[in-house]
Order: C-alpha cells, then sequence, then structure tokens
C-alpha cells in the first residue's frame, strides 16, 4: 500500500511517518509539508490512502481535496485534525473524505484508528456517530455480506465502493469507465438499498457498521 501524508508540522508527519512504518512495514509512505508539493506527488505515483491535515498553512481543507482529486488523485482521502467539531466533521465527509482522525487522540486510539483505515474501513470519532458501540465482531456488513445490499449488481456495488472512498462522480466515471448519469443512477440504487439518502448518510453507516471499502 502506497501512503501519501500531507501536514505542515513536522514533527507530528515524522511521528506519524513511524507509526505507520511499526504498523505495518511494508507501507511505502510519501510526505509533503504544503500542499503545492502534494499535487506533484500524485501527478507522478498512485496512492492509496492520503492522511491529510485539515488546516494546512497554504490551502484550506476544502480546497485542498479539490485539487489532489482535480489531479487525478484516486486514493481514499482520511482527515487529520485538532478540531473536533462535529459539523466540521460531516463537512469534510460531504467534500469527499474517507474518514476523519481527530489529531488529539492519545497514542493508542490513534493506533486504533489508524488500524480501521489500513484495513479498509471508514473510521470516524464515536462522538460523532450519536456514541453508537464500536462492532465487536465482524458484521455480516462488514464481511461484505449485508442482505441490503443483496440485489445489487456487482457495478452498482463497484460504484457504492468508490462513493465511499470518497470519489466524486466524474472520477467514478472514468475509473469505471461509465457515463456519470449511470454512476448517479447506480448511486441512487445503492442510496435506496441502504435507506439513506446521500453519499454523506452512507459513509456514515458505513463507519457504524465496520463495512470495508477497498
Amino acid at each position: 500500500m502506497n501512503v501519501l501524508m500531507i501536514d505542515d508540522h513536522v514533527m507530528f508527519l515524522q511521528g506519524m511517518k513511524n507509526l505507520l512504518s511499526v504498523l505495518v512495514p511494508e507501507l511505502r509512505v510519501e510526505t509533503a509539508g504544503e500542499m503545492s508539493n502534494a499535487v506533484k506527488l500524485v501527478e507522478l505515483a498512485e496512492f492509496d490512502l492520503v492522511l491529510l491535515d485539515w488546516h494546512l498553512a497554504d490551502c484550506t481543507g476544502e480546497e485542498s481535496i479539490r485539487r489532489l482529486r482535480d489531479a487525478g488523485c484516486m486514493a481514499r482521502i482520511v482527515v487529520l485534525s485538532g478540531d473536533t467539531d462535529a459539523t466540521m466533521i460531516r463537512n469534510t465527509v460531504d467534500l469527499g473524505a474517507a474518514g476523519f482522525i481527530p489529531k488529539k487522540y492519545s497514542s493508542e486510539m490513534m493506533v486504533a484508528a489508524l488500524q480501521q483505515v489500513l484495513a479498509g474501513r471508514i473510521f470516524l470519532p464515536l462522538e460523532t456517530l450519536n456514541a453508537a458501540p464500536p462492532p465487536q465482531v465482524e458484521s455480516a456488513a462488514a464481511a461484505g455480506q449485508d442482505p441490503r445490499l443483496a440485489g445489487l449488481t456487482p457495478r452498482q456495488m463497484d460504484v457504492y465502493r468508490a462513493a465511499a472512498r470518497g470519489l466524486p462522480n466524474k472520477l467514478i466515471a472514468r475509473q469505471l469507465d461509465i457515463a456519470e448519469s449511470t454512476v448517479k443512477a447506480h448511486l441512487t440504487a445503492v442510496y435506496t438499498a441502504l435507506g439513506v439518502r446521500n453519499r454523506t448518510e452512507a459513509a456514515y453507516q458505513a463507519s457504524r457498521e465496520g463495512v470495508r471499502i477497498d
């Protein structure tokens, strides 16, 4: 797995890189201290996961996600921030983040969050999920056997996973070689099956249930 970490706090960046190397020694981790350098890295190599500081000195969080996607980044983007306001966290998901990890977490909680992310799941702070208890064992949904999705086609499932990773419709269409209108139609079928109204609600549900999206 190739990981790109973007953060302008050098000590935090190095600490996270060291932590990742301990968790998964075979990870290839690149780092960038500003968005301009991150965009150059994305244009040169493919990444599976981006860990993004939401408050870079040279770029807002919203602009950071837009610039990464405009550069063709297909990776899951997980936001890290010291700001843990529930509305702000939901906004990051609205904008395409596939998870959020508070920087204030203890080392043990940070490890647990990173393990969820590296396992292909959406991590969101428990308090953001209305204090719903985390799954103790892998549920049918987490194992990819959610009965609500049983009636979906393989292509609809491909679109669901891509949307859960935070890809906008345009990039999903490019990745799957289908029209954007087809992406929208498939997402409508997914939302109906899950009983949600949009991709943000689908992401929160996936996080709550421990669904794998890779």
